[in-house]
């Protein structure tokens, strides 16, 4: 069976690769030679297939083709070794490329660099290690760079780093209007205008609205739909252009509801329940809301000055996020067991009783506000043969979380439960340059160094709610110092790149590359229940990583191009992912399990990738393919872990796109889109089990008809109607298991001027 899922990866690319032939016949046609995309994700504008970095960039046209991006995990399923560890919340998934941050649900900063128009934007409790909804409307293109990257993408930047890019405005009066019906009552209208003001100055103003009002999760007790939504996104730029310079301030506002957690809870048989019982996959028993909601604030303000000898880059960027994620701990009602109590040979007596005195009401709500800002200043230019780039930038965050435990008061527990609230301030300073030399007119030798200084404090008071008419009046504080932790740290790294690339024509490059780069350490904010079976840690140290790479990237043939790359990853300390073993249905501590992050120790990590883009004419038609692959592997090395794979680390990822568009009568033309990705193998957690959801493949399908302005199209996401566990959480007495989300549909429309 593995030779044969290997197979299935593998030949992927052979496919792609035996498509060389037909594609060397088209080679005269220049409509399906493949473009040159230009990148800015190295602090200059070059050309995608001259960076010498394993790399995709989306482009306009493509992420227009997709329907747009609707969320982060539509935007990384373009890209191999990319994966996309979901929480069923968006408020607390996280990115992971290269096995690189892999904390999800946990205080741990993405593994990551996360980036907006060239400003680090990651950090924070509650959706701090993804991209928020409004960063991902109204997209210019997005640049996905795999591998290390912190000579110049700084903290976090381990497995790599994603740069989303906004439309700017431009001197043309231009805009769209894009309306989306779909199944469970979803509307959402995008409006986006252009406005040219005169010679110098231009506006854009950007709105997305929207609500989906029912689901597939259905909170019958309560009439609640956890993946119901609403977004309110609005963007207003003004930009400034007068010759050498150039100006762009943009102002942001968004609230935002995602889908909450979710989860089935499924209990073994047992002397309270001879047959066991498992709650229905949609038909959810919470009693209690899940939802996750943001309010987004952002301001940014960029300038680009051409100096003669250099190019003078500023970047200011303030951004507010509050963030909450409600969801019911105990994932049970009294309704449920009612139901369940009424089958004869389902509860025992003493299962009845048990039912009777069982506290229904543990709900938890975690609320985060976090303010971030960020300043960048850099020169680039060539001088004698050099191309240099040098600057400095400021990142401080300062976040406040609170996380409430709630619970019905008993006589020996007289209150509504626990509050925990922190306060972390995160200070990082950092210097950088880069510089790069053509040793001859086919080979390059260049480098990034960087030097950070972090410091960050961190203050956590959990305390009681007391009885009361108000809960929340007369909080008592818990005197239990680990609950309790003040905590300060300061710490410097140094992080490079050294690269050596040949090409031996303008069209292919062959590079090897050694790098570093580091993952900032923190503090765990929430130390869990006292009836935890595992302790939390309070903090964990900075994850350091040192890589080694070599790769390929260029046109086989004129519409054929192809990058491949190996790397090995070698970390002196792994940050990976625990619980402290509460669950639903452990009696001693029957709530859902708090996740948080710890040192695991030394590990390495390896991986070989290739992806492949083809264009051809077909059949009267332009047809686009783009496929991907990646295999990973390694271990921990030391340790009470050693041996123990990296856990949310597929063993093999695929991902493909296909772009058909044929022309009909009279300027119409019909067009089709298939997207998808799958993955194989793996671990979900640092336990090493259960498994990763064996091999699937998620697939979503978009096809319609364009004439001049406008668009007319049908959609199907999860077209193959692919199920499978996205977590699951094993015990002695049952499981906690989560779904992805079936197939969905709906119709859009779009017109341009």
């Amino acid at each position: 069976m593995a030779r044969l899922n290997e197979f299935r990866a593998a030949s992927i690319i052979a496919l792609v690769c035996a498509a060389a032939a037909p594609a060397f016949a088209a080679a005269e046609r220049d409509d399906n030679q493949i473009e040159e995309l230009l990148v800015t994700a190295r602090k200059r504008e070059e050309r995608l297939r001259d960076i010498p970095v394993a790399a995709t960039a989306i482009g306009a046209e493509e992420i227009r083709a997709q329907g747009g991006l609707a969320n982060a995990q539509a935007l990384l399923s373009n890209s191999p070794g990319v994966n996309f560890a979901n929480t069923s919340n968006s408020l607390t998934s996280d990115v992971s490329v290269r096995g690189s941050g892999t904390s999800r649900a946990t205080n741990a900063e993405a593994g990551v660099g996360l980036f907006r128009n060239g400003a680090f934007i990651g950090g924070g409790n509650v959706a701090g290690r993804t991209f928020s909804g409004i960063d991902l409307f109204d997209v210019q293109r997005v640049e996905i760079l795999r591998g290390v990257q912190g000579g110049l993408g700084g903290r976090n930047a381990v497995g790599g780093s994603i740069n989303v890019l906004t439309q700017r405005p431009t001197h043309e009066f231009e805009g769209y209007a894009f309306a989306t019906l779909a199944m469970h009552s979803k509307r959402e209208i995008e409006l986006v205008a252009n406005l040219p003001i005169d010679e110098h100055w231009a506006a854009r103003i950007s709105l997305d609205l929207g609500e989906q009002t029912k689901g597939f999760y259905h909170f019958a007790a309560i009439d609640h739909y956890a993946d119901a939504t609403r977004r309110e996104f609005m963007r207003g730029q003004l930009n400034y252009n007068n010759g050498p310079f150039t100006a762009n301030m943009m102002i942001e506002r968004a609230n935002e509801r995602v889908p909450g957690l979710i989860y089935q809870v499924v209990s073994f048989p047992s002397a309270n329940f001879p047959l066991g019982y498992a709650t229905d996959k949609y038909n959810m028993a919470w009693n209690s809301p899940s939802a996750g909601k943001q309010r987004l604030s952002n301001f940014e303000f960029t300038t680009s000055t051409e100096l003669g000898w250099a190019t003078l880059s500023t970047i200011v960027n303030l951004r507010d996020r509050r963030g909450e994620n409600q969801y019911d701990r105990d994932a049970l009602s009294p309704q449920f067991f009612a139901g369940l109590s009424a089958i004869p040979g389902r509860v025992s007596t003493a299962g009845a009783a048990a039912i009777r005195v069982a506290d229904y009401a543990q709900g938890g709500d975690q609320v985060d506000h976090a303010r971030i800002s960020y300043y960048d200043g850099h020169l680039s230019g060539e001088t004698n043969g050099f191309d240099w780039v040098t600057g400095g930038e400021w990142y401080l965050l300062n976040d406040t979380p609170s996380n409430i435990l709630g619970k019905s008061p008993t006589a020996a527990s007289n209150n509504f439960g626990t509050i925990s609230r922190s306060k972390l301030r995160f200070s990082s300073y950092a210097a950088y340059a880069s510089l790069g030399k053509d040793l001859t007119e086919k080979l390059n030798l260049s480098g990034d160094v960087r030097y950070t200084q972090d410091n960050a404090d961190f203050l956590l008071r959990q305390y009681t709610l007391a009885n009361g008419t108000n809960p929340y009046v007369g909080n008592i504080p818990v005197t239990t110092a680990s609950l309790n932790p003040t905590a300060s740290r300061s710490q410097g790294n140094v992080s490079y790149t050294a690269t050596l690339a040949y090409k031996p024509s303008d069209q292919t490059l062959f590079y090897g590359k050694i790098g570093s780069a580091y993952r900032a350490g923190g503090f765990n904010g929430n130390l869990g229940d006292p009836r935890q079976p595992n302790a939390i840690p309070p903090s964990f140290e900075n994850e350091t990583v040192t890589a080694f790479e070599v790769g390929f990237k260029g046109n086989l043939a004129r519409n054929l191009y192809v990058t491949a790359a190996g790397y090995t990853n070698r970390y002196k300390n792994l940050i990976v992912q625990g619980d402290n073993g509460c669950a639903a249905n452990n009696p001693a501590c029957p709530v859902q399990a708090t996740s948080f992050a710890f040192d695991a120790g030394p590990a390495h990590l390896w991986g070989i990738e290739a992806e492949a883009t083809w264009r051809a004419e077909l059949a009267g038609g332009n047809l686009r393919v783009t496929v991907g692959a990646a295999r990973q592997g390694g271990s921990i090395r030391e340790g009470r872990y050693a041996g123990f794979r990296q856990p949310q680390q597929p063993t093999w990822t695929e991902t493909y796109s296909v772009n058909y568009r044929h022309p009909l009568a009279n300027n119409v033309s019909a067009f089709v889109n298939v997207n998808g990705s799958g993955r194989q193998g793996g671990v979900q957690e640092a336990k090493q089990t259960p498994l990763l959801a064996d091999y699937y493949s998620l697939f979503n399908v978009r096809a319609g008809v364009s004439w001049p302005s406008w668009d007319l199209t049908g959609y199907l996401n999860n077209a193959g109607q692919e199920s499978y566990r996205v977590f699951t959480a094993p015990s002695a007495t049952g499981d906690v298991r989560r779904y992805n989300l079936p197939r969905t549909w709906g119709v859009q429309a779009r017109y341009s001027w």
